[in-house]
């Protein structure tokens, strides 16, 4: 089974979650995830939480061309593997 991690979780959603996990009855995250993936109600978002995603878009994106100019050449998934490694080992 896959394993999920998330970081770095502001702690007034982690304080809504728990209170959704006792509220839903779930007796794990992975109860309270697949409740809410299968839940048909609407989510509202507000125009600040656009904003958010909106922001960590463009800051993705930037990352990427951050990233993707220190490319010395097209990136090769079996190189980076490779790269990778060696950095954890030294």
């Amino acid at each position: 089974m896959a394993t999920i991690l998330i970081k770095n979780i502001p702690e007034d959603l982690l304080k809504e979650l728990k209170r959704l996990k006792v509220e839903l009855g779930c007796r794990t995250w992975t109860d309270l995830l697949a409740k809410l993936v299968r839940s048909e109600k609407t989510i509202l978002l507000t125009k600040e939480n656009l904003d958010e995603m909106k922001t960590g878009v463009q800051e993705f994106l930037k990352l990427k061309s951050t990233v993707s100019s220190k490319w010395t050449s097209p990136p090769a998934a079996l190189e980076e593997l490779r790269r990778s490694r060696h950095h954890e080992v030294a």
